[in-house]
């Protein structure tokens, strides 16, 4: 947490005199509670914003902050849907990489978020626990503002990419705030990292790691290190080690699966990425990559239920796209071609070809695609005439422009395999 500083309690007009003009920050709150939505909003415009945008849906709110930058945003933990407050969290950071002077609260029912938040590696400025007064709201913002003032310096370096103010700057820091030096060590090692001195980095996070043998954000700068270095099998050592220290560290796993990659060992990338939906089953980026990789091992049933979930899990979204359709009908086919069940396979490769073509209607490539999937599905079940049926239908879509045109080898191929040469 980075909460942490125990600084005198001010009265709300203290906190609204000497800060910049609110009027023109950003503010997003996330609540499904209409009640909580209400009085968060009243909170902060008593505080002077009012440039607030609300949202009840985490899927909304995720959409809002990939599209725009916030000054501040207020988030539920439990959103009730597909996205919960720390994936927004994890967007947040990740969307305003370069950015750290934003404020995120997160606002959660669940007493034993504390014991959960101090293991994250996305962690919120602060958070409070439902019901709270507003008091203890105004004291909480009060004091992320304040901290957020101190690393002010750094933070306008790094939009700069001045890494080394940063490090200078976070040597200040330390010297004057004590309480704040695991936010400056990891400030110093993330500026030699940034400049490239991989080798003194390494060496800053193992000294670090001598003091705490515990901080997984310092085992994971050294795995960081090693995979620029080359050391992959040192890398995911490492990174394994992050992983135990704490589980929560998603970056950890993403890492480990590249590590495992360049080594050729696609069972350990799958089986890393396997462990990290246990922790983030919601992470749709998470879930295609463990698609992708199984079907690079033609690993076609966990591919099939991969894909399965990023549909479900993008579907009416900004991230809904055709290729999923596309490759959870790939799966599908080549589930068939092993001789899996095929009635039940063959009844959801018709829904999903009927979503693909509805979804895909202004798309002629994804309409050439999904009558190409379709015909290796017909010959895999060996129906050869429904297989010429849908070639008659495709060839009509390309001769009115509603499906992307084949090469005269393409169709050469393709005749052949329908046996109409």
């Amino acid at each position: 947490m980075t909460d942490v500083i125990a600084l005198g309690v001010e009265s709300k007009t203290d906190i609204q005199h000497g800060l910049m003009d609110m009027s023109k920050k950003r503010v997003l709150i996330i609540e499904d509670l209409g009640e909580m939505r209400l009085m968060l909003k009243s909170l902060m415009t008593s505080l002077g914003y009012s440039n607030i945008d609300v949202e009840q849906s985490g899927q909304s709110a995720l959409k809002r902050i990939l599209e725009r930058q916030y000054d501040v945003v207020l988030s539920d933990y439990n959103l009730g849907g597909s996205v919960d407050g720390q994936q927004i969290l994890e967007a947040s950071r990740k969307n305003y990489s370069q950015d750290y002077s934003n404020i995120f609260i997160m606002i959660t029912a669940d007493t034993a978020y504390e014991s959960v938040v101090s293991a994250l590696e996305f962690q919120p400025d602060s958070y409070l626990v439902k019901p709270f007064p507003p008091a203890a709201f105004f004291r909480r913002f009060e004091r992320v503002q304040k901290q957020k003032k101190i690393f002010e310096s750094i933070n306008n370096a790094r939009k700069a990419n001045d890494f080394e103010t940063m490090e200078a700057q976070a040597r200040n820091i330390m010297a004057q705030y004590p309480h704040f030096a695991s936010q400056c060590l990891k400030i110093i090692g993330e500026s030699l990292y940034a400049r490239g001195h991989y080798k003194e980095a390494k060496k800053h996070y193992m000294l670090v790691i001598q003091q705490n043998k515990q901080l997984a954000w310092a085992h994971f700068g050294i795995a960081l290190c090693e995979f620029k270095l080359g050391a992959m099998v040192a890398a995911a050592a490492k990174l394994e080690q992050t992983i135990n220290s704490s589980r929560h560290f998603m970056s950890a796993y993403d890492l480990l699966s590249d590590a495992y990659e360049e080594l050729g060992n696609l069972e350990d990338a799958q089986a890393t990425m396997i462990n990290a939906l246990k922790v983030s089953p919601r992470s749709s980026d998470r879930v295609i990559r463990l698609a992708e990789i199984s079907m690079q091992l033609q690993d076609w049933e966990t591919a099939e239920n991969a894909y399965s979930r990023v549909i479900r899990l993008t579907k009416k979204t900004s991230y809904e796209k055709a290729e999923f359709y596309y490759e959870y009908l790939t799966c599908l086919t080549n589930l068939m071609i092993s001789g899996s069940e095929s009635s039940r396979l063959a009844d959801k490769f018709k829904r999903t070809l009927i979503r693909l073509r509805s979804f895909g209607k202004d798309n002629p490539a994804a309409i050439s695609n999904s009558f190409r999937i379709e015909i290796k599905q017909h010959l895999a079940r060996n129906h050869t005439g429904e297989a010429i049926k849908s070639w008659h239908q495709w060839s009509h879509l390309i001769k009115t422009g509603q499906a992307s045109p084949l090469t005269e080898a393409q169709k050469h191929t393709l005749k052949k395999h329908l046996g109409l040469l």
